[in-house]
């Protein structure tokens, strides 16, 4: 073997072998931030917070929670175009609408009621795949303890929508929008 041909070969192999190394180390952040993020059990709080946008799944957790006892708020992050639900005799129900319409105007939105009502431990109900990004950014304005339920989205287009979506959206928060 001429020696062009194995210096070729040999930098063809370090190439393929930092292309694998990259490639694995992106599927396990990928796996670790969003298919199997850092969660909590459920334990008594004060309230329990649905953030917006995903759909029953995560209203019928937060629902679940509250008639489990876990607290006897339940708080929902509502769209523009939805409408609050009445309390009933066990439970209180309270909306908002986070301004920005977003996980960071969630955070805001979220601090600010539990200052107001003297919130000092949440459970939050989102999807697994969000449940990294919320918690940076919700601990970044709320400084009790925040417990994360997450609900697994419901199908493969969800999990692969949901992950392409919170790489960039984690990105942005780390990078551009490090505060509250």
């Amino acid at each position: 073997m001429s020696p062009v041909v194995a210096l070729k070969s040999g930098r063809s192999r370090i190439i393929a072998a930092v292309v694998v190394a990259v490639v694995l180390t992106f599927v396990a952040l990928t796996l670790r931030l969003f298919v199997y993020p850092d969660l909590n059990a459920p334990v008594r709080s004060n309230a329990i917070v649905v953030l917006g946008g995903f759909g029953l799944s995560s209203v019928h957790a937060g629902e679940k929670l509250a008639e489990e006892g876990y607290a006897s708020t339940l708080v929902f992050s509502l769209e523009p175009s939805l409408s609050c639900v009445p309390s009933t005799a066990k439970v209180t129900i309270m909306c908002f609408r986070a301004n920005p319409l977003s996980t960071r105007g969630e955070a805001r939105a979220i601090a600010a009621l539990a200052r107001r009502h003297h919130w000092h431990r949440i459970i939050v109900v989102m999807p697994t795949t969000q449940a990294t990004r919320a918690r940076l950014r919700i601990g970044r304005c709320y400084p009790g303890q925040l417990v994360e339920v997450a609900v697994p989205p419901s199908g493969i287009t969800e999990w692969l929508g949901g992950i392409t979506y919170e790489w960039f959206a984690l990105a942005k928060a780390m990078v551009w929008q490090t505060g509250c």
